[in-house]
Parts: C-alpha cells; sequence; structure tokens
C-alpha cells in the first residue's frame, strides 16, 4: 500500500513538472510575441502588421486551424464533442505616444499599445498553445479582433458567433487600479454603451455689425449645452448616464463676420443602453428644437457605436468559481465601468462574460503614457482561460 502511494506520487510529480515545463516555455514565447506586438502597434483598421505577426506565430508554435476572415482572424481546436467555447482578444493601439524608454518600444511614432491589447492578445496566443498541447474536452475558438478602440470590430468578427455555432464566449481587460491578479466580474451590465453623436448647425453668414441680418448658431449650440445637467439628472433613469462635452466649433476667426456655422460633438454613454437612447433622442429634439427657432438646418451623426457589454449571470457566475477553485482572489466590484467596450456585441447573441484582471492597485492608467501591459498576467489569464474552458490541468 505504501509502495503504491509512493508511485502514485511520482507519477503525478510527474505530470506536474511535465505541465510546469510546458507553461514555462509557453511564457517566455508569449512574453516575447507581445514585445514584437508593442513594437508594432498599429491603430484601429489599419492592423495589417499585427494580424500578420498573430497568425505567423500560431502557424509555426500550434497545428491549430487558421482562419483568415480579412481584417481579423481566428483559430478553431476541435475536438468533436462538447460545447462551442470562445476567447476574444482585440490586437489594436492608440493614437498616444510610447512615453517611455522601454527595449521593445513602439516603431511607430505617436502609436503605441497604451490599452494592453498586445498583452490580450499574447494571453490568447499562450492559451491556444496550451490547448494545442494539452487538448481539451470542449471545441475552443480563440477569436482574434481588429478594432476595439472605434467600437467597429466585434460588429464584424460576431460572424463567428453563428458560423461555429459558439454557445459561450468570454474576454478579459486588464485593469489598473484593482489588485494585481485580482479578478472583477459583474453580472448585468460589465461596461457601459456609448456613442458619439455630431449635431451640426448651418445658418447664415453676415457682417458683424449686422447680425440680424444672418442666422448664427451658436445660440442654439449654448442653449442646448446648458440643457445637459437637466438632462441627465439621475432621477430621470434607473442607470447612470452622461453626456460629456467634447468639442464646439462655431464659425470662423474673421472679427468682421457672424458666425453662419456650428458644430457640437457630444460623448453620451449609460449602464443601460435603452436610457442612451432615451437620451439621444432628448437631445436631438431639443437640438431640432433650437435649429427650427433660430431657423437654421441641423445635420446629425453618430461615431464610434458601442452597446452596453451585458454579463449572462451563469458566465459571470462560472468565472467566480473558476477564480474560487483555481485560488485566484475576486476583485470588489459594485457597479459598471464607464468606459466602453464592443464585446457586448458578442453577449447579444450568445452567452458570455467579459472580466477584469488587476494590473495593481498603483499602476498607470490605461490610455496614458506611463502605462505598459504587466508580462506577470499572462499566467493568471491562461489559468483561469484554462478553467473556464473546462480543461483538465491546473496551475496558477
Amino acid at each position: 500500500m505504501i509502495l503504491s502511494d509512493l508511485m502514485a506520487k511520482k507519477i503525478i510529480n510527474k505530470k506536474v513538472n511535465k505541465m510546469n515545463n510546458i507553461v514555462n516555455d509557453i511564457l517566455a514565447s508569449s512574453v516575447s510575441l507581445r514585445h514584437e506586438l508593442h513594437r508594432n502597434a498599429e491603430l484601429s483598421s489599419h492592423e495589417t502588421v499585427t494580424k500578420r505577426l498573430l497568425m505567423k506565430y500560431l502557424s509555426k508554435n500550434t497545428s491549430l486551424e487558421l482562419h483568415d476572415m480579412g481584417s481579423w482572424f481566428y483559430a478553431a481546436y476541435r475536438c468533436g464533442v462538447g460545447r462551442n467555447i470562445a476567447f476574444r482578444a482585440d490586437f489594436d493601439a492608440l493614437p498616444i505616444g510610447e512615453g517611455q524608454a522601454l527595449e521593445y518600444a513602439s516603431k511607430n511614432p505617436g502609436v503605441s499599445h497604451k490599452c494592453g491589447h498586445d498583452g490580450h492578445s499574447a494571453c490568447l496566443c499562450a492559451f491556444a498553445q496550451l490547448i494545442d498541447r494539452t487538448g481539451c474536452k470542449n471545441n475552443v475558438f480563440f477569436l482574434f479582433q481588429h478594432a476595439e478602440e472605434t467600437g467597429c470590430g466585434a460588429y464584424e468578427c460576431q460572424r463567428l458567433i453563428e458560423l461555429e455555432h459558439i454557445d459561450e464566449i468570454y474576454g478579459f481587460h486588464n485593469m489598473p487600479g484593482l489588485p494585481f491578479g485580482s479578478v472583477a466580474v459583474h453580472t448585468g451590465t460589465a461596461a457601459c454603451a456609448s456613442k458619439g453623436l455630431v449635431l451640426s448647425f448651418a445658418g447664415v453668414t453676415s457682417h458683424a455689425s449686422q447680425p440680424e441680418r444672418g442666422r448664427n448658431p451658436a445660440f442654439a449650440i449654448s442653449k442646448l449645452i446648458c440643457d445637459i445637467p437637466e438632462s441627465i439628472k439621475p432621477d430621470k433613469y434607473s442607470g447612470m448616464v452622461l453626456c460629456t462635452v467634447i468639442r464646439v466649433d462655431i464659425g470662423e476667426e474673421a472679427f468682421g463676420t457672424s458666425a453662419g456655422r456650428g458644430r457640437l460633438m457630444l460623448t453620451i454613454r449609460a449602464e443601460h443602453e435603452s436610457e442612451m437612447d432615451s437620451l439621444e433622442a432628448h437631445l436631438t429634439e431639443l437640438a431640432q428644437d433650437y435649429a427650427d427657432a433660430d431657423s437654421l438646418t441641423l445635420s446629425i451623426e453618430y461615431r464610434e457605436p458601442f452597446p452596453e457589454t451585458y454579463n449572462h449571470e451563469e458566465s459571470a457566475e462560472r468565472v467566480r468559481k473558476s477564480c474560487t477553485e483555481l485560488g485566484i482572489p475576486i476583485a470588489r466590484w459594485d457597479e459598471p465601468f464607464r468606459s466602453s467596450e464592443d464585446f457586448g456585441v458578442y453577449t447579444k447573441r450568445t452567452k458570455g462574460a467579459l472580466f477584469y484582471v488587476g494590473c495593481g492597485e498603483n499602476y498607470a492608467p490605461l490610455h496614458t503614457e506611463g502605462y505598459d501591459f504587466p508580462d506577470d498576467m499572462i499566467k493568471t489569464v491562461i489559468s483561469l482561460y484554462g478553467k473556464l474552458s473546462e480543461n483538465n490541468y491546473h496551475f496558477v
């Protein structure tokens, strides 16, 4: 009996050592990949080099199916049984300078990975390698998405849900301010809906000494701006609602001319997409009323629309349960993040959840020059992804 126990322990230790060797090998290569992606940072909808690097890496390091879908791609592991589970990573960068001396600093002036999408993609590549080498009892799909920052990418990539009959989809975002390695997941709205609203007013110019002969849009725009605080009062809505003035353009720098054109750019956002739509309808109705009162022509444009990212209860609970089983701390999270994420496009079509992994409580904020994705996070992410895919390995 004692001999049998010793042999069992040896077998277990051998498996653990083998898994640790696999993981360490994968981690080393995925960190190198992350740095290479960082060097080649590209803006939304222009990620040609980034996509090529990712596909080349997966082709070289896995035997997974690769499906080139144009601006985006996905990899597939098929076992022929079980559920179809997808994991998503974004890979676009931001129009922000590097701001710090990194060995792998961006080669593209004014463009850098200050939101950590290089890290998101490196994590998904590492997880893809792990599934390829260890197998899984479910079919797993690895979705690499372009243009998250502009809200365009997921609307194209949602084709995957139907193409591969995805039962559930997961994604993560790194989050400074949360304890390092902790996970925050919220049932219901995880990230707010938002969109850019551009209100353009056209009137008639006149000599500045005779403003009554023209139609100046400045007064309509001013009234609309002054209406914003009343329009977003908390007692009007069940969740958080915001309207932010982004830019105001009225007339030209010509002191002899009364303005004949003006433009107001707003970002509206809300915890619930329906309430964002209500705010939009209210503001555009006010704009039209003010335009009509001053005999102005109003035109309306929409930019960078993001849906609410809704986490399904079953999926969010699976994230929490997986964290508990892995010993990953769960960070307290009492309300949705105000920032937007196009991941919500996917959870409108199938079950899923977006969760956040902490970078550290005093870590440089996202979208700032001092930020860089923490490589040590990769191990936590692939461990949790493995649990969510219902794989049979365990490591942290």
